[in-house]
């Protein structure tokens, strides 16, 4: 569910200026491209000869557009490679032509796969056809090896001479390099998962970007310090990332963006600003995150408008700013989110104010598990236990929309030692969420699976507001900047991961139909276990209480709690007991309509009492109770505003 706002005045009075402005129209016309996560939206654009396409950044990523000659880019308007959310950029073309352009940070180098657009220009002709030619796929090893650095000096050398089913294996050493994939079907492997190992030298994108080649299996490796992302798969159907460690990388660790039929196992990441898994714009995804371990990250898991047969199962979350978040955006295609299963995961410790982060990532700090503006989603039988806001929350999310959480499951799970609620579902407005079998200590708010059960009662209530406010106040100090956000450029090396298994590193199996041959996992899950020695460092328990203000507590933490959600209360009390007590001096015991109004108009009916001729209420006490709370609480509002706009201008 989505609420949407149309600025309609706005719109009106910026084109009555620009009519009455006295500016050629032609001049001043232009186009616009989004530049979504990943893609160019439209994908084809026309416009006049001499006019102007406007590209703009909405996704969170960095992004630019270059023609595919070289004539254009927005770098040379903008004056930097790199366009990051909010900055925009204009672009002239003064001749008929097509011109296909692409993004450099997500798109082969030759702009045929991957985020690529086309600008059709005046009376030019051109076929609406894809230009992508994509090599058969084998669904089988060829039986060529093709060793690096024995055979080919460089990884991409090898991969730039291998056909559809070849081998890619990699000899221990480091290998300064971004290795670029578009042939489908190659298996790209280690010989030693922690001593193989691809280093961006925080000069280079990615370690490894797999651009449209279907099939393609990333095995026993690390990658380390790129400036994007460890491991990306971009428009691809079949991918398996096996045994892989990213870490300190500047957005994701692993990454599968527009693509389907895949598994993420076995696996590591940390040091993400962003998330260290990420499976995000699909539907159906087809796609399993299986036996992973993500710390210290922003996020463990994001999944933004990851859809339907997609399973997050036997994971370990921890160490994070927020252990699980699969969530809805605008600035991705295929809003909502919906329909993905998170079961049987241990996510604990999710409060790390010293993880890198992105400042619109920082205020889901101190929670578990948070559906934030999905759909039909089911969490069942996780261990949730540490987090200093919420174990398990369901809530909404504010993008160009807010998106309402609505119709998700939490059932089965067992969540201990939250700051401010177990289990919680925040309000104004919650739609057919359902609450049903947990082990838990408080729930927020109170009642919560007696009023809101999967299979019994479902009261119409509309949730805890306290979490709203809590999570909007973080939200505007993110964008004032005012926390201090970790640089993924320092954080910890992890240890030493467990290599790929001798009778796994025997086999040679490209990536196809790889959801259909991990189904088997669905029912195999199993809890992941720690050892003594980890439940007593993992375990510190804390008092759970709604009156706690949300972490981290700054000073505008507690003014939004205090004045955004307890203001409204006392406002109420005051106002009504006020009035009520003016018109009982005044009529003794009889009740008359006034009474009524009062009761039955919360805020409205003691305004209209108190400002009628009938109240004798001084002018200055009824003034300042009314314009005093009214006025703390449009601060509130003021900081609201803010917020939503910011976050489109940033």
């Amino acid at each position: 569910m989505k609420i949407h706002f149309v600025p309609v005045l706005l719109a009106l009075t910026f084109f009555g200026i620009l009519s009455c402005s006295g500016e050629d129209p032609a001049k001043s016309a232009f186009v616009h491209v989004t530049m979504m996560d990943n893609a160019f939206h439209p994908p084809v654009i026309r416009t006049f000869k001499g006019g102007k396409i406007r590209f703009v950044n909405e996704g969170n990523n960095p992004h630019n557009a270059i023609s595919t000659s070289k004539v254009w880019s927005t770098e040379t308007s903008f004056g930097n490679l790199a366009m990051f959310r909010g900055q925009q950029t204009d672009v002239f073309f003064p001749e008929d032509g097509v011109f296909p352009y692409f993004c450099s940070f997500h798109a082969s180098p030759d702009g045929k796969v991957g985020m690529t657009g086309v600008a059709v220009i005046g009376d030019a002709s051109y076929n609406h056809q894809t230009n992508i030619s994509k090599s058969k796929i084998s669904k089988n090893w060829t039986g060529i090896t093709r060793k690096v650095p024995s055979q080919y000096p460089t990884i991409q050398n090898a991969v730039d001479a291998a056909s559809p089913g070849d081998l890619i294996l990699i000899a221990k050493g480091i290998y300064k390099e971004e290795l670029i994939v578009t042939t489908p079907s190659l298996v790209i492997r280690g010989q030693d998962r922690n001593e193989t190992i691809i280093d961006g030298e925080f000069l280079r994108g990615n370690g490894i970007m797999v651009v449209g080649a279907d099939g393609v299996a990333v095995e026993n490796i690390t990658t380390r310090n790129a400036t994007l992302n460890g491991v990306y798969w971009t428009g691809v159907k079949g991918y398996r990332g096996s045994y892989i460690t990213a870490y300190n990388n500047g957005d994701y660790g692993v990454y599968a963006f527009d693509s389907v039929d895949g598994i993420m196992e076995h696996s590591y990441a940390s040091g993400s600003p962003d998330s260290g898994f990420y499976v995000g714009q699909c539907d159906p995804c087809n796609a399993i995150v299986y036996d992973v371990i993500a710390e210290k990250n922003a996020l463990g898991y994001s999944g933004t408008n990851a859809s339907g047969n997609l399973y997050l199962l036997s994971s370990i979350w921890r160490e994070n700013q927020l252990g699980i978040g699969p969530n809805t955006l605008d600035r991705e295609l295929l809003p909502p989110q919906k329909q993905i299963v998170i079961k049987k995961n241990l996510v604990y410790n999710n409060n790390n104010t010293n993880a890198p982060s992105k400042k619109l990532e920082y205020p889901s700090i101190g929670n578990g598990i948070a559906v934030l503006g999905g759909m039909e989603n089911i969490v069942e039988e996780n261990l949730v236990f540490n987090h200093k806001n919420y174990g398990i929350l369901v809530t909404m999310n504010i993008d160009e929309n807010i998106w309402i959480s609505n119709n998700n499951k939490v059932r089965k799970n067992e969540v201990y030692h939250s700051g401010r609620g177990d289990i919680a579902l925040s309000g104004p407005v919650s739609v057919g969420n359902c609450f049903e079998g947990n082990r838990f200590g408080v729930s927020s708010p109170p009642l919560l699976e007696s009023f809101q059960s999967c299979d019994g009662l479902r009261y119409p209530h509309v949730g805890d507001l306290s979490s709203s406010i809590g999570l909007l106040a973080l939200f505007v100090q993110a964008n004032l900047r005012e926390f201090e956000l970790g640089s993924y450029k320092n954080q910890p090396i992890p240890p030493k991961m467990i290599n790929m298994p001798k009778e796994t590193f025997d086999t040679v199996i490209p990536a196809h139909d790889v959801f259909e041959s991990h189904k088997y996992l669905i029912e195999k899950a199993e809890l992941p276990q720690l050892t003594k020695e980890e439940w007593k460092t993992a375990v510190q328990p804390m008092l759970t209480t709604g009156f706690r203000v949300h972490f981290p507590s700054t000073f505008k933490t507690w003014y939004f709690h205090l004045i955004g959600f307890l203001l409204p209360f006392t406002i109420y009390v005051a106002w009504t007991g006020l009035s009520l007590l003016d018109r009982a001096s005044i009529l003794r015991s009889r009740v008359d309509s006034y009474f009524w109004i009062i009761l039955l108009l919360p805020f409205l009916g003691a305004l209209i009492y108190m400002y009628s001729s009938q109240s004798k209420i001084k002018p200055i006490v009824r003034n300042s109770i009314v314009l005093l709370g009214v006025g703390l609480f449009f601060t509130i509002l003021a900081f609201a505003v803010y917020a939503i706009t910011a976050v489109v201008e940033t």
